[in-house]
């Protein structure tokens, strides 16, 4: 059996082998702390910058859904607005139609008006004061209505071929919000408040003026009206529609970039779970073995003491 003191090969081999299996461990704890592989013993610069471009990639997504979220919100805003007009049409043309009969007094057809003037002013009062951020929706005579309404769905994307005037892609522009007046005025309805005082009521032909139109192609004044309402809707749902597709891209899109920088980014908690169980075992068992190596020294030199004794 052979003892050698000054032997520091082994005992250098398994110190290394301790030092790594540190190393190893203080990594995989950091790992695991944060989620990801990149680690000051291990940065992984290149994975790390294209990680980064990619979540730099992802928070331009999220702000363009917020921009695409409130976007909807204004046009369903104006959307209610049409609803609550194109009800108070339809029961303005009934209480019309009700009254354009001989079968009622000039007194009672004046009451039927009475319910009809009201609508007539909650309609001015809807179109004027339905807003979204101050932008007027529904009166283009207001003189606070942009010329047109700007909407980014994404980062700038420019190409001549694009329709904007701006040539990007992704800015969305809905024109012709000036046109869009569904006060009564704009859309032919007449008043009847100057009648209501009169004790001798609402005459027939008065009644049967109201439901005249400008257009001869309509029956009455509130078809013509709800032609008018239809028109806009189109418009403000076509641009609602094209919102909603560009808001089902860009989920599929974040959803495509995250999964690809989570296979670079990201930590496989099982496997570095497993990885750092194998390091504390390299260094429970290196430091057993460097114990051990202590001994055999300490062996030779018990050895050599009990020769001086």
């Amino acid at each position: 059996m052979t003892f050698i003191l000054n032997d520091k090969a082994t005992g250098l081999k398994i110190t290394n082998a301790l030092e790594q299996a540190r190393k190893e461990n203080q990594s995989s704890l950091e790992k695991l702390s944060s989620g990801q592989i990149f680690t000051t013993q291990d940065p992984k610069p290149a994975d790390r910058a294209l990680a980064d471009r990619l979540e730099h990639k992802l928070r331009g997504l999220a702000t363009s859904k917020r921009n695409i979220n409130d976007a909807v919100s204004l046009l369903q805003t104006a959307e209610g607005g049409f609803t609550e007009v194109t009800n108070m049409l339809l029961r303005m043309k009934e209480i019309n139609t009700a009254a354009s009969t001989t079968t009622l007094s000039d007194t009672e057809r004046k009451y039927l008006f009475i319910e009809y003037e009201a609508l007539h002013k909650e309609i001015d009062r809807i179109a004027s004061t339905t807003e979204f951020n101050s932008i007027p929706l529904l009166n283009g005579h207001n003189e606070k209505v942009p010329e047109r309404l700007i909407f980014r769905v994404d980062e700038a994307m420019r190409d001549d071929d694009a329709p904007a005037d701006s040539g990007d892609w992704n800015e969305l522009r809905f024109e012709g919000l000036k046109d869009v007046v569904v006060t009564t005025l704009g859309l032919g309805l007449k008043s009847v408040g100057e009648f209501l005082h009169d004790d001798e009521g609402v005459d027939l032909d008065t009644a049967r003026e109201l439901m005249e139109p400008e257009d001869t192609r309509f029956s009455s004044v509130y078809d013509e009206a709800l032609d008018k309402i239809s028109g806009f809707r189109a418009a403000y749902g076509a641009m609602q529609t094209r919102l909603n597709r560009a808001m089902d891209y860009n989920d599929v899109v974040t959803e495509n970039i995250a999964a690809a920088k989570s296979r670079i980014a990201d930590v496989d908690y099982a496997s570095e779970v497993a990885k750092m169980t194998q390091n504390n075992i390299l260094l429970q068992t290196g430091t057993a073995l460097l114990t051990q190596n202590n001994i055999a020294a300490g062996t030779a030199l018990h050895l050599i003491q009990s020769l001086l004794s």
